[in-house]
């Protein structure tokens, strides 16, 4: 029993702040959900507090354009679009959870930036002017790849220095496989600690 003490602690302390955050904010971004798409995984997220730490360590700017992949019903963008950036994008796939991530922008509350929500295909999306993404666990290898490849390219054509957090990182070899990708930083759970999945950081090599 005491070695659960202080996963339950830590955990019961994130979802009290995650309902603070939500009351706050006016968004419901809470309950996970099956994806009927093929590659895309059951909806996921980090408590509010971690995606507030990540945006902190990244130190934001007004030049960032924020873009979680897999967005679900909206919590990084919300959290995102709580610092002064150029613009944060929710990437889904899915129509009903992009729907209820636009419900969640229009209503959201302390803005500091624009927040938009596009309904496709992380492997369609445009990447051109994105300086960070954010993803937690969010598709297989083969739509990885895909996304990875599509990224290089928009890096072709407008050389940039990209950072990628990966949380609950299930297919970090296929990022630390990419010549380009340099593995800055990694946080790990700890027994007191609220972070609860693996968060790696990476970042895109200038040549």
């Amino acid at each position: 029993m005491t070695s659960l003490l202080p996963a339950y602690c830590t955990s019961l302390l994130n979802r009290c702040s995650d309902f603070g955050w939500e009351s706050w904010l006016r968004v419901q971004t809470t309950r996970s959900a099956p994806s009927p798409h093929r590659d895309a995984h059951r909806y996921g997220y980090l408590a509010f507090h971690t995606y507030f730490s990540i945006f902190d360590h990244l130190a934001l700017t007004a030049n960032d354009t924020v873009v979680d992949l897999g967005c679900g019903k909206g919590r990084v963008v919300c959290v995102a679009a709580q610092y002064r950036i150029r613009e944060a994008i929710g990437v889904e796939i899915d129509s009903m959870l992009a729907a209820q991530a636009v419900s969640n922008a229009e209503r959201m509350r302390r803005r500091r930036s624009p927040l938009r929500i596009v309904c496709e295909s992380a492997t369609a999306f445009d990447y051109s002017t994105t300086t960070v993404i954010v993803m937690f666990h969010p598709f297989g290898s083969d739509t990885m790849n895909e996304v990875l490849d599509r990224l290089h390219d928009s890096l072709a054509r407008n050389p940039r220095v990209v950072r990628i957090v990966y949380a609950n990182p299930e297919y970090c070899s296929v990022l630390t496989a990419r010549s380009w990708l340099k593995l800055e930083a990694g946080w790990s759970p700890t027994a007191w600690g609220r972070v609860k999945f693996p968060i790696h950081f990476y970042r895109t090599i200038v040549t």
